[in-house]
C-alpha cells in the first residue's frame, strides 16, 4: 500500500493541540503510542502529557498521564522508551519551570501508571537537559542520560531492577565536557553487548560513550573519522543496522549536508547522504532520525531510513538498500502538512510497517505511515 498520512489530532475524539516534539513507541500487542505536551492558543503549553495509542485495528485513544499518574508538570517535551525485561513504558522529563529534576511516568498492566522522581531516587545532580531513556535488553537495564547542571558533564541514571543508581559517564571515562545546549541520546548494540550514549562538544564535535563488560569509554567520532562539524542542534541519534551488524549517527554538518557516521568492525567511517543521494537539504538546527527496518515476513530485505525536516519544513526520507541511498520525499508524496521540529519514528517488523510523527505548524500531531 506504500505511504499515507493521517491527522492524529482530528481523528481522536477529545486529542488537545500539541506543542513540542512528540516521542513514540511500539508496545505489546503491537499497540503504537505517541506523548506529547499540550497546547492553547490563549495560554500556551499546559505542562500536561498526553498519550495517543491505538492498537492494530487503527483507533486512535486519548489520556492525560500527567494527570493519571499524579505526576509533575513538564517543562518541555518528553522522551519515551519500553523496559521490555519488565514489560513497562516509561517517560521521562524535566519538570515545570524547569526544576532540574528527571521526572518519569511509568505503566504496567496491573498498576496502571505512575509517577517517580528519578533525581531524588538516585541522589543524582539537577538536570540542564530534558533526559533520553533507553534498554539495554542483554542485560535487563533500563538507562536514562542527561546533561548535568555545572561543568558540561553527562549522568546516566540506571536500573537493572534493584533501584536507581547514578554515575557520571564524563568523569569516569575522562571525556571532555559537552556544549552548554547539548542533550544526550542513548541506544543498545545487542549483539556486541554494549550501550551507546552521544553527545555533541566545542566545536561541533560528536562524541561517544560506549559500555561494554570493562565499563565506560569514550571517543572523538568526529576526530577518528575526519568527518564535518555538527551545527547547533540539541541532540544527535543513532541506531544499530542488524542486518550488516552496523552502528549508525546521522547529523547536519556545518555545510548543511546530512552526514552519518557509521561503524563496523574495522571501526569508523564517514558518509555525505545528501550528496550520496542527491537529497533535499535538512534543515540547520535539525536532529534527523535513522531506524534500521529488518528483514522480517513483509520485508525480505532488510533497509535502512532517515528522516528530516527540510529547509522546506517539509519531512524527506533517505532510505538505503542493496548498496545505495534513494531519495523519498514523503510528505510532498501524501500531502502531509509542514512540520514544525524533527520526526519520530519506529518499525513494526512483524507487520511490516514503518510509523513516522511529528508536530505540524498547526499544532497538530500528523502520522506518516508505510503499510506492505
Amino acid at each position: 500500500m506504500g505511504w499515507r498520512t493521517k491527522n492524529l489530532t482530528t481523528a481522536t475524539a477529545g486529542a488537545p493541540l500539541a506543542v513540542y516534539k512528540p516521542t513514540a513507541w511500539l508496545f505489546a500487542q503491537f499497540t503504537r503510542h505517541v506523548v506529547f505536551q499540550g497546547f492553547t492558543p490563549a495560554g500556551g503549553d499546559d505542562g500536561q502529557l498526553y498519550e495517543l495509542y491505538c492498537s492494530a485495528s487503527d483507533d486512535w485513544n486519548v489520556k492525560n498521564l500527567v494527570s493519571e499518574a499524579g505526576g509533575a508538570e513538564a517543562a518541555t517535551n518528553a522522551n519515551g522508551y519500553v523496559w521490555a525485561h519488565q514489560g513497562s513504558q516509561h517517560v521521562v522529563y524535566q519538570g515545570r519551570q524547569f526544576d532540574g529534576h528527571v521526572h518519569e511516568l511509568w505503566y504496567t498492566e496491573d498498576d496502571g501508571w505512575n509517577a517517580n522522581d528519578l533525581t531524588d531516587a538516585a541522589h543524582a545532580p539537577l538536570t540542564l537537559s530534558q533526559p533520553y531513556g533507553y534498554e539495554t535488553y542483554y542485560d535487563g537495564t533500563q538507562r536514562v542520560v542527561y546533561h548535568a547542571r555545572g561543568g558540561g558533564h553527562i549522568h546516566e541514571l540506571s536500573n537493572s531492577g534493584h533501584g536507581w543508581h547514578d554515575l557520571d559517564l564524563t568523569a569516569a571515562t575522562g571525556a571532555p565536557p559537552c556544549s552548554p545546549d547539548a542533550a544526550p541520546t542513548g541506544y543498545s548494540f545487542e549483539d556486541q553487548r554494549t550501550a551507546h550514549v552521544l553527545v555533541r562538544s566545542d566545536p561541533g564535535h560528536l562524541l561517544e560513550f560506549w559500555a561494554d563488560a570493562a565499563g565506560w569509554h569514550w571517543g572523538d567520532l568526529t576526530a577518528t573519522t575526519g568527518a564535518p562539524p555538527a551545527t547547533d542542534a540539541d541532540t544527535v541519534n543513532g541506531y544499530v543496522f542488524r542486518g550488516d551488524g552496523t552502528q549508525h549517527v546521522d547529523y547536519v554538518g556545518v555545510d548543511g549536508h546530512l552526514h552519518e557516521l557509521w561503524w563496523r568492525t574495522d571501526g569508523w567511517h564517514h558518509n555525505d547522504l545528501t550528496a550520496a543521494a542527491g537529497a533535499a537539504l535538512p534543515y540547520p538546527t535539525s536532529s534527523p532520525a535513522g531506524y534500521a527496518f529488518e528483514s522480517g515476513l513483509f520485508q525480505p530485505v532488510a533497509t535502512q531510513h532517515v528522516v528530516y525536516t527540510g529547509t522546506d519544513d517539509l519531512v524527506h526520507e533517505l532510505w538505503w538498500s542493496s548498496g545505495a541511498w534513494h531519495v523519498n520525499d514523503i510528505a510532498a508524496r501524501v500531502g502531509a502538512p509542514p512540520a514544525v521540529g524533527d520526526p519520530v519514528a519506529f518499525v513494526e517488523v512483524d507487520e511490516g510497517t514503518q510509523n513516522v510523527f511529528y508536530l505540524s505548524d498547526a499544532h497538530q500531531i500528523i502520522e506518516l505511515r508505510w503499510t506492505p
